[in-house]
């Protein structure tokens, strides 16, 4: 059996490009015959080097470059007229969009605690628990979502404050509630 190694060294390859030649397709170990092994190399690495024109090979580089600017000026002038959007862009709506969603959901403990804690029954504590939830997903399914301009998702320090002002809203119910409960 010839070696990884003794391939890389008789055709002037560095051993991870045989390695990839291997995972390629290429024929190779105890029970595979050296001449299979050559056999491969020399079909599929070595003809195709001899067949190429390298001059048609440059064209069709260059060709190829030219298409992939011009696709990106396609994109970039269709960006400038509102056709797209970068992905860039609805991350950052969405994220915040979610941000609103989340804050609003974890709100509903702090303004129904006392009313769910006035409820012996547990149907009406479920009962009042779904009509809260449920108000509060109305309420944000017909809020009217405006796209921020581009300044406004370029300022990071906003959604740092908005954290900040929920962790002191948390706080400080869990601070009414410790209150109650002693």
């Amino acid at each position: 059996m010839i070696s990884i190694r003794q391939l890389s060294i008789q055709y002037g390859y560095d051993e991870s490009t045989v390695r990839d030649w291997k995972s390629k397709g290429m024929p190779h170990g105890k029970t595979v015959d050296d001449a299979v092994t050559i056999s491969w190399i020399v079909d599929h690495i070595i003809r195709p080097l001899r067949d190429t024109d390298t001059k048609e090979q440059i064209e069709k580089e260059r060709l190829r470059k030219l298409k992939a600017e011009a696709a990106l000026s396609e994109l970039e002038l269709q960006e400038k007229q509102g056709l797209v959007v970068s992905t860039e862009y609805i991350e950052q709506v969405l994220t915040e969009y979610l941000f609103q969603v989340k804050t609003a959901m974890r709100a509903i403990p702090s303004r129904t605690y006392l009313e769910l804690f006035a409820q012996k029954d547990a149907k009406d504590l479920r009962d009042i628990l779904k009509e809260h939830i449920d108000s509060t997903l109305f309420q944000l399914g017909t809020m009217e979502f405006e796209l921020p301009e581009d300044e406004d998702i370029l300022e990071n320090g906003q959604q740092e404050e908005i954290n900040a002002s929920t962790d002191e809203s948390t706080t400080s119910y869990s601070t009414a509630e410790d209150s109650e409960n002693k």
